[in-house]
């Protein structure tokens, strides 16, 4: 059975990696972002995380009679005025059913619904929708959970990193610079220019 397809609130997007996957600590990659949400516009979804959460650990408890499952950590952590949701998608892999690989990444659309083209760079700050799956999982080692899988990305408002002051002139300490200095700053400039860095 086909997991449902949920569609969050409004939020503001943190760290996102939704043009290239993270490779940093999983070498696969991983497409992910987290979504900043205030408190009073995330009832509903919280309520859709509990009932998934309660479903996955009555899963696990009929597939592990006898056994008392613990609850693992959740998908969101709570501070202060916000819940912070946070979504993954897996870049490559195996299926686990047919055994082939497979390689994925979130459909990105505009707040038209019209495809993002890939040379937009979404940053943090950026407010979107993410459409997810709940996914129930269990192991030993963690207990029983859910994970929110990524699956389309919805910008309603981008942040692009085009930018690259980032200071403003001030009054104080100023250098001479010699001449070779000014060649290697121009250098620098080029580099922090281009959107790729």
């Amino acid at each position: 059975m086909q997991p449902t397809t949920n569609i969050s609130v409004v939020g503001e997007a943190i760290y996102p990696h939704l043009n290239k996957p993270d490779v940093r600590f999983n070498e696969a990659g991983e497409y992910k972002v987290t979504l900043k949400v205030a408190k009073s516009d995330a009832t509903e979804m919280l309520k859709l995380y509990t009932s998934a959460l309660d479903d996955s650990l009555k899963l696990a408890e009929q597939n592990h009679k006898g056994k008392g499952i613990k609850q693992a950590p959740k998908p969101y952590t709570e501070e202060g005025d916000y819940v912070f949701f946070k979504f993954k998608m897996k870049a490559t892999g195996v299926n686990q059913k047919t055994k082939e690989k497979f390689s994925q990444k979130p459909q990105l659309f505009d707040a038209k619904k019209n495809p993002i083209p890939l040379s937009t760079i979404i940053w943090g700050g950026s407010k979107m929708r993410v459409a997810f799956n709940l996914v129930p999982y269990y192991t030993p080692m963690l207990g029983a959970g859910i994970t929110a899988r990524l699956k389309a990305v919805q910008v309603i408002s981008l942040v692009e990193g085009k930018d690259s002051n980032l200071f403003s002139k001030e009054d104080g300490y100023e250098t001479t610079p010699e001449p070779k200095a000014e060649v290697i700053s121009n250098e620098t400039s080029e580099v922090q220019e281009n959107k790729d860095f």
